[in-house]
């Protein structure tokens, strides 16, 4: 079993991951989640019972991008220093999760749109990975067109979140 402190949006994430190849368990607070985990060709497989999730995961220098189910996410070393700019990464943005091309967008600026909402589409490889809306906002910026070829982690969309009713 391995301790793992991490980072996501600035806050603090720790949880125990215990590897038996090819199972993998987390288990945080009480809970845990246990599944099938498998690389086939570039992708994380990942398996729980009946359901199956594709992903990318790509290590950078400061931590780890990771993209499941349309969204994006970067993951640091909890023990590095937060980025000097004073600037932290905010749900409010949509980045890639992977370098590759922009087959459509669907998103405009000024647009409403509902978490889950389809905001844009990458290709790499020959699949195609579809950007949903991580809440629900309005579209502030679009800062990629398609036939755009987009790198790991470039900020793609950023969104202006809709105010608590």
């Amino acid at each position: 079993m391995s301790r793992l402190a991490l980072r996501w949006e600035g806050r603090p994430v720790e949880f125990d991951l215990t590897l038996r190849s090819p199972r993998a368990a987390l288990s945080r607070k009480g809970g845990s989640c246990e599944a099938e985990v498998r690389r086939v060709d570039d992708w994380i497989e990942v398996r729980n019972g009946d359901r199956v999730a594709r992903c990318g995961a790509v290590r950078s220098p400061r931590g780890v991008w990771v993209g499941l189910e349309g969204r994006s996410y970067f993951l640091e070393r909890a023990h590095r220093e937060a980025p000097t700019s004073g600037r932290e990464r905010s749900a409010d943005e949509v980045r890639a999760p992977m370098t590759g091309r922009v087959v459509a967008v669907a998103a405009r600026p000024g647009q409403e749109a509902r978490e889950g909402d389809l905001l844009l589409t990458i290709e790499a490889m020959k699949m195609e990975f579809r950007l949903a809306a991580p809440e629900d906002g309005t579209v502030a910026e679009l800062l990629c067109a398609e036939g755009d070829r987009v790198e790991l982690g470039q900020l793609l969309v950023r969104l202006v979140p809709k105010a608590p009713a």
